[in-house]
């Protein structure tokens, strides 16, 4: 596929930085290793965590592929909120708490689940909504009373749409600026040309505390060791050593969003360093593979002809479910047999090595930090990605503390004003 001025560029940088690693033996490394106290995976942090981000932050709940038409729609529970994200007639993606004005009931038949329609019917007493969130009809008006539509329409949520990518924040009223946010990370996502893409399948499954889960898409340092007989055999790797390089993007030096490459994904130290007289001109997309992380709980591994993108979902303290999104260029409904039966082997294939070996890790991990063997999470200089991540984690926790903090200190005067 062809690439853009900036896809080229980043792909020499990226390969040129990978082989260097490779001759010398190195890999990009942080100043030291970090050291994080295993009480910040416990119950009490879970919470704050909560409130100080996935309710105050955009959050990436939906795949523009997803809501291809007019009518299509998305119903998801992220923590306490049903969310409808639906494409209205005017082509503008909305995102509503799927709750009906008259007595609370989703409106559509379940609180998870896609599908296309033309107006949204409560199930419970039948009003309609419009598919961009306005009540339209009250069933047997005559009989309930008289009651003013334009103030009973579906309660709207902050959304926007980007390059194939739907963002939505769980809080009425709350605003966001995702040139800001996303910072650098929107031109790479703007390379992966999201929009063309279709979903092939959509795997659920369990793992641990939702920082856990996460800790294990933002390093490679693992991939040799953990997946040695799946992923690590089925790259042909020659060398358990591994190169990754870490790029952050957003309003933090530590991101909040990440890029993180290198040789786990295939090319490992051995193969890279023949590269080093290869001419740079011929560098292409076939050399280097890219893991772009969505803060807080994304992570894309897919270029333009589709990938695996996750979806982080908490849903307590200890639990955390996770959406493997497979998706490719390749409209389902026009391949052959033999292609529906090799991409449903890739999804069994990748699903059965993130649940029986990531995840099964993670529930691992958890049982062994509850019992205080362990008093603190080591990040090596190698896990850079890893690093980021919790200091991002860290930095938006303070940041809501330190507001709550001002509010509850304000006089009467200043809370009024």
């Amino acid at each position: 596929m062809a690439q853009s001025p900036y896809e080229k560029e980043q792909t020499i940088q990226m390969v040129k930085r990978v082989v260097q690693h490779a001759a010398a033996g190195t890999t990009d490394s942080t100043p030291e290793i970090y050291k994080l106290p295993v009480e910040t995976y416990f119950p009490q942090s879970w919470d704050e965590e909560m409130n100080a981000i996935f309710r105050r932050l955009p959050l990436m709940l939906a795949l523009s592929c997803e809501l291809r038409n007019p009518g299509d729609y998305k119903a998801l529970q992220i923590l306490d909120v049903p969310v409808l994200i639906v494409r209205g007639d005017d082509n503008k993606v909305r995102a509503f708490i799927n709750t009906c004005t008259h007595r609370g009931r989703a409106v559509t038949p379940t609180s998870d689940e896609l599908g296309n329609t033309k107006t949204f019917v409560c199930p419970y007493h039948a009003w309609r909504f419009a598919t961009d969130g306005k009540l339209v009809a009250v069933a047997d008006p005559r009989k309930f009373g008289e009651v003013d539509k334009c103030s009973l329409n579906l309660r709207e949520l902050p959304c926007e749409e980007r390059v194939g990518f739907i963002f939505v924040s769980l809080t009425r009223g709350m605003t966001f600026n995702l040139d800001e946010y996303l910072g650098g990370m929107l031109e790479e996502l703007t390379c992966l040309e999201a929009d063309k893409w279709f979903v092939h399948g959509r795997p659920r499954l369990e793992s641990a505390n939702w920082k856990i889960t996460h800790d294990g898409y933002v390093e490679s340092y693992h991939i040799p060791f953990l997946h040695r007989t799946t992923l690590h055999e089925l790259w042909k790797r020659e060398s358990l050593s591994s190169v990754s390089i870490y790029d952050a993007y957003g309003p933090l030096d530590c991101g909040p969003h990440q890029r993180m490459g290198g040789n786990a994904w295939g090319y490992d130290p051995a193969l890279m360093a023949k590269m080093k007289d290869v001419p740079e001109s011929d560098y292409t997309e076939h050399h280097f593979h890219a893991v772009r992380t969505l803060f807080p709980m994304i992570s894309i591994s897919a270029n333009k002809a589709g990938g695996l993108v996750s979806q982080l979902f908490p849903i307590s303290s200890d639990r955390c479910v996770t959406v493997q999104n497979h998706v490719s260029t390749r409209d389902p409904a026009s391949m052959s047999a033999e292609e529906t039966k090799a991409m449903q082997d890739r999804i069994a294939l990748y699903t059965a090595v993130v649940r029986d070996e990531d995840y099964s890790s993670s529930f691992s991990i958890q049982a062994g930090i509850k019992t205080g063997a362990v008093t603190e999470m080591l990040f090596g200089r190698n896990e850079g990605g890893a690093q980021n991540f919790h200091k991002s984690v860290a930095h938006y926790v303070a940041q809501y503390r330190a507001e709550k903090q001002a509010a509850s200190s304000a006089t009467p005067t200043e809370s009024k004003a």
